[in-house]
């Protein structure tokens, strides 16, 4: 049996991690999450699952932690919160060691690598050029992990989740309203991937022995389409699904390319992920 500790396990991607490591009856698991005011437990009952709030973190102790999964951090731009995450973060760093942790998977961002020309992915090796102080701050994070005393660190480069936040939703929500919608930068590529594809792919990591585990790992779908094929995308399914789909097409300009090239975690693990485009827009339609 092998202990796994989340945290930031009542967070979004926490949230699907946690329910992820439930299907591995090998794993016991402790999720770390929530506010002390927070009474109720927000995840799965499981007597393979023990929840505590933040705060329990630094004063309860957990023996025998094998592995880490670090969720927790604020997702922002605003320096206060990050100077505040950043702090958080180095007295999580030393709890791990004084808890004797043997290796810690650490979320990171796919934010930290230098934006490359259209059809061209980041891998591991790619220029670090972090585009807002968001990924400066994830980066600067990923060196703490890797020059503590833990034995083993992971650095996780996370692409783009799939959240009510992101113009898939407004393209989706519109189409089922019956509503016309715009395009405005059909040259922008993303590459989104689902919480539930990305909550496996760090399970994946998890599963592998720590020593087996590369220092980073690229989590996406290793490839990228552009708003413009997303929209395209959204009009046949919604299309195929009853709903009378328009847009049309304002290009701002905007060219900004994001993806990154995942072979080194499918190599290592033999994960993919299951929920590409099409699979996305389906299930959006069905669920918002």
């Amino acid at each position: 049996m092998r202990k796994i500790l989340v945290t930031g396990a009542s967070g979004f991607l926490g949230h699907f991690v946690v329910k992820e490591l439930l299907k591995n009856p090998e794993f016991d698991i402790v999720a770390i999450g929530g506010r002390p005011e927070d009474k109720e437990n927000p995840l799965p009952e499981s007597p393979k699952l023990q929840f505590y709030t933040l705060d329990k973190l630094f004063n309860e102790e957990f023996a025998n932690v094998d592995t880490v999964i670090n969720c927790a951090f604020a997702r922002s731009n605003d320096a206060q919160q990050l100077a505040g995450a950043i702090a958080f973060t180095e007295q999580a760093i030393d709890r791990f060691v004084t808890l004797g942790v043997k290796s810690v998977i650490n979320i990171s961002s796919q934010g930290v690598y230098e934006r490359l020309p259209k059809g061209e992915l980041s891998n591991e090796e790619s220029p670090i050029l972090p585009i807002d102080l968001y990924s400066m701050v994830k980066y600067s994070v990923e060196s703490m992990f890797h020059v503590s005393a833990i034995p083993y660190t992971t650095n996780v480069r996370l692409a783009s989740l799939m959240m009510p936040q992101r113009f898939l939703h407004y393209f989706v929500n519109k189409a089922k309203a019956g509503e016309h919608f715009t395009v405005t930068a059909p040259n922008q590529y993303a590459a989104l991937l689902d919480v539930k594809d990305a909550a496996s792919g760090l399970v994946a990591i998890a599963n592998l022995e720590p020593e087996k585990r590369a220092v980073t790992y690229n989590l996406g779908i290793g490839c990228q389409y552009s708003l413009l094929e997303y929209a395209e995308t959204v009009k046949t399914i919604g299309t195929k699904l009853g709903y009378n789909v328009s847009f049309d097409v304002a290009d701002n300009g905007t060219e900004v390319c994001a993806g990154m090239d995942c072979t080194k975690l499918m190599d290592d693990t033999g994960w993919k992920p299951a929920i590409l485009k099409e699979e996305m827009v389906e299930e959006l339609f069905k669920s918002i």
